[in-house]
């Protein structure tokens, strides 16, 4: 995954969401998070969930009356204020369905941001899936990298203790080293003062970009 040049803008991210013509896409973002913690806890009827079906499939045709090939991946950057690429994605930012509620704050060589996930992201009775935490790290030690494109070589993940559904956990990232092509990351994810899980990563500078870097 990337690692980005930028560091987070003063302005909260619905302001820049405003700024950036964008405010609409992000509250639109957010009604499908609600909607899709809806479905996952929901216990509605067959007549119920047959009209629920019914509104989804208008609204999915409508959005895909006017689809893009581009998609929004390129508003992710601007909108956390972190130029025009961003590690930050489907798991960290408001812009995304996907994404956990997340209160996120940037430093040069660090990341501290606090999540609380819910129905649809339970893996075992009342815990969060280990794949989420996983992906969240792997964007997260992404962004505390500065100034050159890295795609990560090796995740590491160690579970230390559950983490619990509807509860803030904690994450910190941060820069440990560089050596030539390589930069060396870490990680942790707190409950309280329990330690749920911990993250190293070894990120890769590619001698040419599999992909074009926007101007």
């Amino acid at each position: 995954m990337m690692a980005p040049s930028g560091l987070l803008g003063d302005a909260p991210a619905d302001a820049r969401a405003q700024r950036l013509g964008i405010g609409r896409r992000v509250a639109l973002a957010g009604k499908l998070r609600a909607l899709i913690h809806a479905m996952a806890a929901t216990s509605a009827d067959d007549a119920t969930l047959d009209r629920a079906a019914e509104l989804i499939e208008k609204a999915r045709a409508l959005l895909a009356s006017q689809s893009s090939e581009r998609g929004s991946r390129l508003l992710d950057g601007p909108l956390m204020g972190l130029g025009k690429l961003s590690e930050l994605g489907p798991f960290t930012t408001p812009n995304h369905a996907l994404a956990p509620p997340l209160d996120l704050i940037l430093g040069e060589t660090e990341a501290e941001a606090v999540a609380v996930y819910g129905a649809a992201h339970e893996g075992g009775p009342g815990l969060l899936h280990g794949g989420f935490i996983a992906a969240t790290f792997d964007e997260l030690l992404g962004v505390v990298q500065r100034g050159t494109i890295r795609m990560t070589g090796e995740l590491t993940i160690r579970y230390r203790a559950p983490a619990y559904l509807n509860r803030p956990l904690r994450y910190r990232t941060w820069l440990d080293r560089i050596e030539g092509r390589k930069a060396f990351v870490s990680g942790t994810l707190h409950d309280g003062d329990t330690l749920c899980a911990e993250a190293s990563a070894t990120f890769i500078a590619l001698r040419e970009a599999p992909f074009a870097v926007p101007d």
